[in-house]
């Protein structure tokens, strides 16, 4: 499934949220990404139960590959560049050398790549990167020629000692565009604008950052936190103590999590993560037994 649509968090605001999927659908076994949601340990979840999340036929992880595009009254912020086409992927066969409408569904809710005035990868593993360049003529180029790419210090200074990690998505989705002079790096606490600021959210990876959203809606302030990979499916929000393997420190993504949950529960804020399947956008609410997400 790929496509792209509004997403309800901010009526009657000056702000817009946009979801434009790569992919969504059954994607791996809880043990996959997570190892401690073994068989027996899934079942017992609300996750397993619930068919938004949990395919129980093929025992899989619904997951999305998307971005996030904000839009404001000064700006059109991509938060996070997906998997990409024509990119060398070959260890995941979802992501390898693919050839979806990403650009076809972002002009279809009303944006050009002209349009984006800024990209913001949440971290640079590969599947939030693959966007950050397309293939013209050989040569790996900014998809988005227009915009600031706003990289975390802290994830730049990590990654850059080794190129080849990430399916060596740095090569091709990273150093084009510091080479295209691009590239803006910035602290892990930092303003784009006022009502869009960078927070520190590491723990999956070493400088990871999210994006907080405050908009005034009907004369009260309406908050958003799109999150990147601070938690990656609704199995986590149960159990924010479960951490996936593909995290740089479990403990620091766990406590991230636990923060994050803590922040939001039952105050109306919305939870936009990375990989969460429709609704994408939730709220949380919390109870004797954790946390879980509002209906």
């Amino acid at each position: 499934m790929s496509g792209a649509f509004a997403l309800p968090v901010f009526p009657d605001s000056t702000f817009e949220v946009y979801r434009i999927i790569e992919f969504e659908g059954p994607f791996r076994d809880p043990e996959h990404l997570i190892p401690s949601a073994t068989p027996d340990a899934i079942k017992t979840t609300r996750t397993y139960s619930d068919p938004r999340f949990f395919d129980q036929a093929e025992h899989k992880l619904i997951m999305a590959f998307h971005g996030i595009v904000v839009r404001t009254e000064k700006s059109v912020i991509l938060v996070d560049a997906c998997l990409g086409n024509d990119k060398h992927r070959p260890m995941v066969s979802e992501w390898h050398m693919r050839s979806g409408p990403f650009l076809n569904d972002l002009s279809g809710v009303g944006f050009t790549t002209d349009d984006i005035t800024h990209v913001l990868c949440t971290h640079l593993h590969a599947d939030h990167v693959g966007w950050n360049t397309r293939l013209i003529d050989g040569q790996w180029v900014p998809t988005f020629p227009n915009a600031t790419y706003l990289f975390g210090r802290e994830e730049m200074a990590f990654w850059e000692q080794d190129p080849d990690a990430n399916h060596k998505s740095w090569q091709d989705s990273v150093q084009p565009v510091l080479d295209a002079g691009l590239a803006e790096i910035v602290d892990s606490h930092h303003e784009i604008e006022p009502g869009v600021s960078l927070l520190p959210a590491f723990g999956h990876s070493p400088g990871h950052v999210m994006v907080k959203l405050e908009a005034n809606t009907q004369g009260k302030t309406q908050t958003a936190y799109v999150i990147g990979d601070v938690i990656h499916h609704p199995v986590q929000v149960e159990h924010p103590e479960w951490s996936s393997q593909f995290c740089w420190n479990a403990d620091l993504a766990s406590a991230m999590r636990q923060t994050v949950l803590e922040t939001i529960a039952d105050n109306g804020s919305w939870l936009i993560p990375a990989h969460f399947p429709t609704p994408t956008a939730v709220r949380v609410e919390s109870g004797h037994d954790g946390f879980w997400i509002k209906d």
